[in-house]
């Protein structure tokens, strides 16, 4: 993973932790970094909406576990090195 890559999910993993409280992980994946963290369904819709403008810098992102009730759910964000031959 590039420092501008690894940067960058930092950066990421760091604004979701401030804002669901949560420890996101950063791994490195087959193409770039990806970022986890786990997020209550249950939070404030301006909580939600803080949450979407972090990700602008994701490439892709996911919420997996979306069954009814009020359990967590796992937040999986992809960052793609800038150069495609890098990472």
């Amino acid at each position: 993973m590039d420092a501008a890559l690894a940067g960058r999910a930092a950066a990421l993993a760091a604004r979701l932790a401030d804002l669901t409280g949560g420890t996101p992980q950063i791994q490195e994946g087959n193409r770039g970094a990806v970022v986890l963290c786990t997020i209550d369904p249950l939070a404030t819709e301006g909580t939600w909406v803080d949450v979407l403008e972090a990700l602008d810098i994701a490439d892709t992102w996911s919420v997996q576990g979306r069954s009814p009730g009020p359990g967590p759910r796992l937040l999986r964000a992809e960052l793609r090195p800038a150069d495609p031959g890098a990472g």
